[in-house]
């Protein structure tokens, strides 16, 4: 009786593994997804061109784009593909960011779906070339811990450090960064995050627009954000230089 059993269990066992396999092979993955589309002269020939934003979410129930891309056709009918990061949100604001009197192409999309990090990417398509404009690097910003239950934030070299006082000494002392009388145990630095988000901003009408970036500053134990460093750039010279930098205190 128990050799009957067994070839029955092992043919059920077969054919829901067949069955299985074959309905995932007919799953079709989901359809372009239209987001956005608008006409505006990028190329500087004085003639408008057409952009189609579309994504294609990770499932049918997803929020997110695994894929994004954006379709220019020209009134000449010349076309034009690129493709962005996938993600939450995605969005494409056109502005002059190499002051060449000619829009480009800002594109933005949230990594996580309620508060970023964000990733960018920026094109101009002058001339008819699609040619990438870089963003802002990590501007160099340090952070330690000192003396006299302080952090000391440098955020340029030739200017004097801001010092911040921590607030949860007595945590700081029972994991041995400080002492009780404030002395601090060896060099910790703060945790400093890569740039969080890239956001278009004017400078004024004659400049045109800079790009603001910002990063986060969290402390050494509890990786909680202790306040935000945002720059201020401008394209000039195929580089960015830095206008000024602010500490924003959380």
């Amino acid at each position: 009786m128990k050799r009957e059993i067994i070839p029955i269990i092992t043919f059920f066992l077969v054919m829901t593994f067949l069955l299985s396999d074959d309905a995932h092979a007919n799953e079709q993955p989901p359809s372009p997804s239209f987001i956005d589309s608008f006409e505006e002269d990028i190329t500087g020939d004085g003639l408008r061109e057409y952009f189609k934003l579309q994504g294609r979410y990770l499932s049918d129930d997803s929020s997110y784009y695994q894929d994004v891309w954006l379709d220019i056709t020209s009134p000449f009918s010349k076309q034009w593909n690129i493709s962005f990061k996938g993600g939450y949100h995605p969005e494409i604001t056109l502005i002059d960011i190499n002051h060449d009197q000619i829009v480009d192409m800002f594109y933005e999309v949230a990594l996580g779906e309620h508060d970023g990090p964000y990733h960018a990417q920026a094109y101009t398509l002058k001339d008819g070339n699609v040619t990438q404009i870089n963003l802002p690097k990590n501007n160099h910003i340090k952070g330690k811990y000192i003396d006299d239950f302080q952090i000391e934030l440098t955020l340029h070299q030739n200017e004097q450090p801001i010092k911040i006082p921590i607030k949860n000494r007595d945590q700081f002392i029972d994991q041995n960064i400080y002492k009780e009388n404030g002395e601090v145990l060896g060099e910790k630095n703060v945790i400093i995050d890569p740039i969080k988000r890239y956001v278009p901003t004017l400078i004024s009408k004659s400049k045109g627009y800079g790009m603001k970036s910002s990063r986060q500053i969290k402390d050494f134990l509890h990786e909680e954000v202790i306040g935000t460093v945002e720059t201020l750039w401008y394209y000039d010279h195929n580089d960015w230089i830095i206008l000024k930098t602010n500490w924003k205190p959380s």
